[in-house]
Order: C-alpha cells, then structure tokens, then sequence
C-alpha cells in the first residue's frame, strides 16, 4: 500500500497542506482558518484536510506548523494569540483521530525549515526567515542550528516591543513589531486611513487586507503609500535589531505580506542600511522567498520527515 507525508502550516486567516508520495507532491489543499470557533473546529477542519490529502494512503507522518507558543515534546500547544488557544493538545487529538503520528513546531520555525531544504536559504547555516501575515514570527538558524529555546519559545520577533505607546497587540503589549507591521496592523491602518480619507482608492474598497493597501499604494494612492511607508519603516527597524543580533547571512521574508515583493524588501534594506552596525550590514542579504507563502508547508514536510 503508498504511503503519504502529509505537511499542514496552520495560518490565522488559511491554513495550507501538501502530501508527498514517492518523494513527490501527490496534493495540494487551502481552507479558512476557523479560529473564532474554537480549536474543536480547527481539529476537525485539520482531520478533513489531511484525510483529503492522503487520498486513501497510509499517512506515515504528519508535520503540523502552528503559530504560538508550544510544547513540541508533548505535542501541546500552550497558547497562541492568532488562533486563541490555549492548552490545546494539538498533536494528540489529531493524531488519534488520523491514525497516525503528528509532529509540531512553531510556524515560524517551520517555514525555515522549508527555506533550508527548498528555498532561498539552501547550503546557509546562518539566516533569519521571517513570516510576516496574520502575525509576524521568526525561524533563527544559527551556525547550522534551529535555535528553540529553553522551552521553544525562541523567535517571537513579532513581540519585540519597538514603541511602549503604541498600538494594542493581541499578546496583551503594545507597540510590538506585530501590531505595527504585520498583515492585521496593514489591514487595520488602511481601514482608518480609508476613514479619513474618502476620496482614496481604499474608501473605495468594501474589504481592506494588507493585499489591496499594497496594491492601493502601487497604484499611486496617498493614503495608502503612508500606511505601507510607516509599516515598512517600522518592520525594517526590527529587521536591523534582528541583524545586530545575530549577524545572519541571509534574511528572507516569506508569508503573504511578502507577496509585495519590492514594496516590502526596499524599504526594509533602507532600514537596514540606516540602523545595522557595519559588519553586519555588509554580510546580511534581505530577499524575499521564493516559495512564496507556501514555505510553511514544505517546512512542514520536512518537519515530518523527520519525525519519522
């Protein structure tokens, strides 16, 4: 009988999955995340997916990215501000209801291991990726390490706090790196700036995510380029500290925030330029990734195979 690695990255808006048969992607899948319902939902969306994807295959593995704080070594996922869980025993209550073993980690952490094994970060053993969406995480790979943590809460870039008085994140801060640059913080701000500005393209607009403020600002609005130019001001300040930190070789930005392109890394170089200290400045790249927003799932794939 084939046998099937399944990989799912568990987003705040979608969540996203692939099978592999024979060393191949057999499938692909994408639904909504149904986080307002509760993580019984959630689960329940998760078995269907995955059940979908092996397509009547022996799943040997599942890989499972999930934004929050875990506990990888018991499968548990502690709390996550994106999906509103907390102590959610992810991996065992899926895993008994697939019939097969189920392996976390933080999405974050997940998709650099997607860059690592397919994407840009190939044959580096010091880079940062950074997924900027619902929320904003970061995988540190140092001197050929993940770095986890003591209790693998390592990487949480979107809770550095860059401005005390600022905006309310939904980890209980404010001013966090999350609650000014990330897709909800560009959405948020381009529906007031819609507010105040009624003769923009946004007021124009009855659904303002992130994509549509971007594709606002490409196409000339005002309101629009200030909301991207503050956000991106603010994301690449938190790149440099990044950068001073860990001196990495590469930074690459994946999640659907990085579906900009230009609109997101120059800026964001710019900062880097201005607030990085020399030797870093000179041995960092910042791109984009070209897997696209699909980095979690390969990662997650990889997270599997592993597992195995």
């Amino acid at each position: 009988m084939q046998t099937a690695l399944i990989g799912i990255d568990i987003g705040g808006t979608n969540i996203q999955g692939a099978a592999v048969v024979d060393g191949k992607i057999s499938a692909r899948g994408k639904i909504a995340t149904r986080a307002g319902q509760g993580p019984a939902a959630v689960i329940k969306d998760l078995v269907e997916l995955v059940l979908k994807l092996a397509a009547g295959k022996k799943i040997q593995a599942v890989g499972l990215g999930i934004p929050g704080l875990l506990d990888a070594e018991r499968g548990i996922c502690i709390s996550s501000c994106n999906l509103g869980w907390q102590e959610v025993h992810i991996s065992r209550e899926l895993s008994r209801k697939i019939d097969a073993p189920v392996v976390i980690d933080n999405d974050a952490r997940v998709a650099a291991l997607g860059e690592w094994s397919q994407g840009q970060a190939k044959n580096c053993s010091d880079f940062i990726c950074l997924t900027i969406g619902t929320g904003i995480g970061a995988g540190i790979v140092s001197n050929g390490q993940i770095l986890r943590g003591s209790r693998w809460a390592a990487g949480e870039a979107g809770h550095m706090i860059l401005d005390p008085h600022g905006p309310e994140c939904a980890c209980g801060n404010r001013g966090c790196l999350e609650a000014l640059a990330s897709g909800t913080a560009i959405a948020r701000q381009g529906r007031a700036a819609a507010a105040a500005n009624p003769s923009s393209l946004l007021a124009k607009s009855n659904d303002i995510d992130a994509a549509v403020v971007f594709a606002a600002a490409q196409a000339g609005d005002r309101a629009a380029a200030q909301v991207v130019a503050t956000a991106m001001t603010w994301l690449g300040l938190g790149v440099a500290n990044l950068v001073n930190l860990f001196n990495p070789r590469l930074v690459v930005i994946g999640g659907g925030v990085s579906l900009a392109g230009e609109q997101v890394v120059a800026p964001v170089r710019a900062q880097v330029h201005r607030y990085a200290m020399k030797v870093q400045r000179e041995t960092v790249t910042i791109t984009t990734s070209s897997l696209r927003d699909a980095a979690g799932v390969y990662g997650a794939l990889e997270l599997a195979r592993r597992g195995l």
